[in-house]
C-alpha cells in the first residue's frame, strides 16, 4: 500500500502544479459512493486527459498500482509538454 500511497501523492502534487503553474486545471476525485477514482485535465472547457478507475476499492493491489503508474506517467508527460511550450513562448 505504501507504493500506492506514494503514487497518490505524486498525482496530487502534479494536480497542484497544473493549477498553480499553468493555465490547465487538473482535478482528482475519489467518489466513495460510486467507488471510483477520476483524474481529469482541462484547458478552458476542453478536456485534454481523463482516467477513470472503476471499482476502486475492489481492485487487485498490483493492478491498481499499474493503473496509478499509468496516470502518473501521463500527467508527467503532459507537464513536460506544458513546460516545453512555456519555454518556447518565453524565448
Amino acid at each position: 500500500m505504501e507504493a500506492n500511497l506514494s503514487l497518490f501523492n505524486q498525482i496530487n502534487s502534479l494536480s497542484y502544479w497544473f493549477l498553480v503553474e499553468s493555465n490547465y486545471k487538473c482535478s482528482v476525485v475519489l467518489d466513495a459512493e460510486k467507488d471510483t477514482y477520476y483524474v481529469t485535465i482541462k484547458k478552458g472547457k476542453r478536456i485534454l486527459y481523463t482516467h477513470l478507475i472503476s471499482h476502486f476499492s475492489k481492485k487487485n493491489r498490483n493492478f491498481l498500482k499499474f493503473e496509478l503508474i499509468a496516470v502518473v506517467n501521463s500527467l508527467l508527460h503532459i507537464k513536460d509538454t506544458v513546460l516545453h511550450r512555456q519555454k518556447l513562448q518565453s524565448a
